[in-house]
């Protein structure tokens, strides 16, 4: 069973609302997209820039993808608020 530690709702301007609980165990080993040793504006800037991006496409950035799936969505943003 997971501990659910918070929830959040997020809305970008051009994507549909997104949902999500975040479990304790769910956090990614690191939010630290950009490898600067901390998690910052600098950080969110590279997810709010790779948003929508697919793996394989222009701009996708797998350490943006911080639930994995191969998707930047507003999922990875509430991920990396709810786990810092």
């Amino acid at each position: 069973m997971l501990k659910v530690v918070g929830s959040l709702l997020i809305a970008a301007s051009t994507f549909a609302m997104a949902t999500a609980s975040f479990a304790e165990e769910a956090c990614p080993a690191s939010t630290d997209i950009n490898g600067d040793g901390v998690t910052d504006g600098a950080d969110v800037a590279i997810i709010q820039d790779a948003l929508g991006k697919l793996e394989g496409e222009h701009g996708y950035v797998a350490a943006a993808d911080l639930n994995g799936d191969g998707y930047i969505t507003t999922i990875d943003y509430s991920v990396m608020l709810a786990c810092n």
